[in-house]
């Protein structure tokens, strides 16, 4: 699920961290440890990432904040699904990953209560109501837990959906001011070379042609900034660079 919710190539900024040293002795801290790099972290560690000791100690603490300001920010796997390829959640790898967890999960519930069904049946046929109602009693338990995997699926979901309205408004508003300022700059240039024909025009000498390429100039100018506004005006698209 890690993995796909910031994709490979940002593992290189994971700085993955083992905690509670001062609950084993040294070799086995370094047994455990080892464990970690040889099979759970392997594959992560294989893509950059890098494995921290936190001692319960505020300079192991400040060492490994250091290690990640060191990074350059990137952009994580569910982002660029969400935001640049217009995925609904369901279909990103993290939303793909966590269904079939899911699906996993409920199917093993499934199976356990189909067993207890068949003993629930035995029971009432033995005519055993003790081990009836405490068959009964597991089957509604059981019922229960299967349905906080669904319920844990929407309010991904719906986290999600979230997260990518709240990064599409912070890239519209980003978008709508990088338009501002290129009028205000185009604005001011049109406004110096309009500066420049009055000063021309009022020069009994001015070249005739030097003032017609400046307002051409002008003109040209004026048209980026209508091309800008026609843009927004337009919808944005927008890219996560």
């Amino acid at each position: 699920m890690f993995k796909e919710l910031c994709g490979e190539k940002t593992l290189k900024n994971v700085v993955l961290t083992t905690s509670m040293w001062e609950q084993v002795t040294p070799q086995q801290g370094a047994d455990r440890e080892r464990q970690l790099k040889d099979k759970h972290f392997k594959a992560a560690i294989e893509k950059g990432a890098q494995l921290s000791r936190h001692t319960d100690t505020p300079e192991s603490a400040r060492a490994i904040l250091r290690t990640i300001l060191k990074n350059q920010p990137v952009i994580l796997k569910i982002q660029r699904e969400l935001i640049d390829e217009h995925k609904d959640i369901e279909h990103t790898g993290a939303g793909e990953e966590l269904s079939r967890e899911i699906r996993e999960v409920v199917a093993k519930y499934q199976n356990e209560i189909r067993e207890l069904e068949e003993s629930i049946r035995k029971a009432e046929k033995d005519k055993d109501e003790e081990t009836w109602e405490e068959l009964k009693d597991e089957k509604r338990r059981l019922q229960e837990e299967m349905e906080k995997p669904r319920k844990d699926l929407e309010e991904m979901r719906s986290k999600l959906e979230e997260a990518r309205r709240e990064m599409e408004e912070r890239i519209r508003m980003r978008f709508e001011e990088q338009l501002r300022r290129m009028k205000e700059e185009h604005e001011e240039e049109v406004r110096k070379y309009e500066n420049m024909v009055k000063e021309l025009e009022r020069d009994a000498e001015g070249n005739a042609s030097q003032i017609k390429a400046t307002k051409e100039i002008i003109e040209q100018l004026r048209k980026r900034i209508t091309q800008g506004l026609n843009l927004k005006s337009s919808g944005w698209k927008c890219v996560i660079m």
